[in-house]
């Protein structure tokens, strides 16, 4: 395919003169897609072990293993005028935060550009290259070891084939999503990438995401939160994973009964920390007890829908794939079950309306059809024959009965 450049035999920097050469002319060249390859499971931060760049011109491997400074690249990635291409790359961009202490900006990513035009999404690499430029991927390095040197052939190939063929595809993705008319979508879309905040959770969040935190109260959820940074920094201090250092279950055990004991901690099963990483626990969980009641961490609330809800959310997760089948946008990246519910909790509950799809593109695309849907000025038919059967939206009569 013509827009394709490729010419997959690329050279593997190991310089830090041709890095610095390299960058100038991703710079230059105003858009460059990237990948890399790292290994997460036996150290706090992720080990970089390759990057994989490409222009529409020219694709080259960046080896951080051989003590190479990469500075110089991820200054480019947070480049706001440099546009950066990527497929799912949120890990990827979460790198330059974490070593060089900047977001990434002008981000694009292919694979939620491809959901703003198709019904699909998430696709993955191999089927978007297929898809879009009829070309077969061979995936046969992913279990590869990437900190083994030198790199294979194979696994070359296989870095340079992650990242060749995405700005071939960006220019095919740009085409549609200008003919929709939806290029400010997926602006809106990559936004988010800008943000310290996207790769930093509030810490309301990490408490709220540990499985068993739903029952605490709020001096319980103190504790956790403080046991979170503590085992942060041991993680940090070990070099190891933080859920290897601790498991979540045991650090909201100990967060739920308070355990400022080192005994305590000790007799829990499945526990093997040295004597002043126990200490450094207890005194967290101490920290958490210490905490004023106007600090404790939100206490969650879960809502429990009632059956004329259920029905409600059935309907208008209906009425929503439909229209994302019409309108040709994935449904998965258009709304999910808390979404739909928190639009329908805003109409059955008078709770504020703070679900994605009552703002941005969401309700762009759907624009008052599911407003009217609830208040009863319009309702859902079916029409069509057999295999062509689908929802309609017709107005309605807006006075409903008690």
């Amino acid at each position: 395919m013509k827009d394709v450049p490729v010419n997959l035999n690329c050279p593997l920097i190991t310089e830090l003169g041709e890095l610095r050469s390299l960058c100038d002319r991703l710079a230059r060249a105003e858009l460059f897609a990237f990948d890399t390859e790292f290994i997460m499971e036996d150290s706090f931060d992720p080990q970089v072990c390759l990057i994989q760049v490409a222009t529409e011109k020219e694709a080259a491997l960046i080896d951080p293993l051989a003590n190479l400074d990469t500075t110089c690249f991820w200054e480019l990635v947070a480049d706001p005028s440099v546009k950066v291409l990527v497929h799912a790359g949120m890990e990827d961009l979460a790198l330059c935060l974490q070593i060089i202490g900047k977001p990434p900006a002008n981000i694009f990513d292919i694979q939620i550009a491809a959901g703003l035009v198709t019904h699909d999404y998430p696709i993955g690499l191999a089927r978007l290259v297929q898809s879009t430029l009829k070309v077969r991927l061979h995936k046969s390095q992913t279990l590869t070891n990437w900190r083994n040197r030198p790199l294979t052939d194979a696994q070359k190939r296989y870095g340079v084939d992650d990242v060749a063929y995405i700005p071939a595809i960006h220019k095919i993705l740009m085409r549609k999503l200008e003919r929709r008319g939806r290029v400010a979508w997926a602006d809106e879309e990559a936004a988010r990438f800008d943000k310290v905040e996207t790769y930093k959770l509030p810490k309301q969040s990490r408490v709220s995401r540990l499985k068993g935190t739903g029952s605490l109260n709020g001096k319980q959820l103190a504790c956790v939160l403080e046991l979170l940074e503590e085992r942060d920094e041991l993680a940090r201090k070990f070099n190891r994973p933080a859920r290897v250092v601790l498991r979540d279950h045991l650090l909201v055990e100990i967060g739920r009964h308070g355990l400022t004991k080192e005994d305590q901690v000790k007799s829990l099963r499945g526990l093997s920390l040295r004597p002043s990483a126990i200490k450094d626990l207890t005194v967290a969980v101490q920290r958490g007890l210490d905490c004023p009641p106007e600090k404790y961490p939100e206490v969650a609330t879960s809502i429990e829908d009632t059956p004329e809800e259920l029905v409600l959310t059935a309907l208008l997760t209906a009425v929503l794939r439909d229209a994302c089948r019409r309108e040709k946008v994935a449904f998965s990246l258009t709304a999910t079950k808390q979404t739909i519910r928190a639009l329908l909790h805003s109409h059955t509950r008078g709770l504020p309306a703070e679900s994605p799809l009552q703002k941005g593109w969401r309700a762009e695309m759907t624009g008052q059809m599911l407003d009217d849907l609830l208040t009863g000025k319009a309702a859902v038919n079916v029409v069509g024959k057999r295999t062509k059967m689908h929802l309609a939206i017709t107005p309605g009569d807006a006075t409903q009965p008690e």
